[in-house]
């Protein structure tokens, strides 16, 4: 049997039609209900910055859009997430640097890379879907780390977030360790989740509520007209992070 050509195979996924097929359908009653609720979330907190701030932050919100489309797909095991990933990673590098918030700003470029990679990862462990009885489409093999690669990741996690801590103050940082915090842990989350690992979740969910106190010290330090998008949307990405840890747990057993 032929092997399917890599060129063949990211067309497949990532051709226009299927892009949005991936978005507007295959989603599982509880699934769209929460992808709504995440919406929902986003617009609520996003509002009360527009009534605060006397601003409309459009770009904002568009930037936590995209975001929560990412999330979602990266829990539902869509590769098509990439697309949407790219997108939110350019989209946010401006949002991070308007708040002098350097380490998210070179976290946005490493973002932008990673999707790249993670298309590369994903494209030969691609699989039908069985966890939906009328989906065609394809979700990600997943797997969890053993106790070896804990050993390695952890050691190494705390050794990067000292040195890029001590970079981002000396770059003037208004949070060094705190915006180094979430950089250490989102580069961590991104490597897993490329690497198909479940506990990559775990790793967003930190990485999530981590953003949440940065985002809100940027409101309270700079009255950022940016700070209520990026709380709504990290507020629901808390609660995606939930639902990805449930998820990918699903999709690992099925191995």
């Amino acid at each position: 049997m032929v092997e399917e050509p890599v060129w063949h195979r990211f067309w497949r996924y990532f051709n226009p039609v299927n892009i949005f097929k991936e978005l507007l359908f295959g989603w599982k009653w509880a699934e769209g209900v929460l992808f709504l609720v995440l919406i929902l979330l986003q617009l609520l907190v996003w509002t009360l910055g527009v009534v605060h701030n006397s601003t409309l932050d459009w770009f904002g919100l568009a930037t936590g859009m995209m975001n929560i489309i990412t999330v979602v797909l990266v829990a539902k095991g869509r590769i098509t997430n990439y697309f949407w990933g790219l997108i939110y990673s350019v989209m946010y590098m401006p949002l991070a640097f308007q708040s002098q918030l350097f380490g998210e700003v070179a976290l946005s470029a490493f973002w932008v890379v990673m999707q790249f990679v993670g298309v590369a990862a994903w494209l030969g462990f691609m699989k039908r879907d069985n966890l939906s009885e009328k989906d065609s489409q394809d979700v990600v093999a997943t797997k969890y780390m053993t106790f070896k690669q804990w050993l390695l990741v952890i050691p190494v996690f705390l050794v990067i977030l000292v040195i890029v801590g001590m970079i981002l103050h000396q770059a003037g940082s208004r949070q060094p360790y705190m915006d180094g915090l979430t950089t250490t842990i989102s580069m961590g989350a991104q490597i897993l989740q490329t690497a198909k690992f479940a506990e990559s979740w775990y790793a967003w969910l930190l990485f999530d509520i981590v953003e949440i106190v940065l985002w809100g010290r940027a409101w309270t330090g700079h009255t950022d007209p940016s700070a209520f998008a990026m709380l709504g949307m990290n507020l629901a990405l808390s609660v995606n992070a939930i639902y990805g840890i449930i998820q990918w747990r699903k999709l690992t057993k099925k191995e």
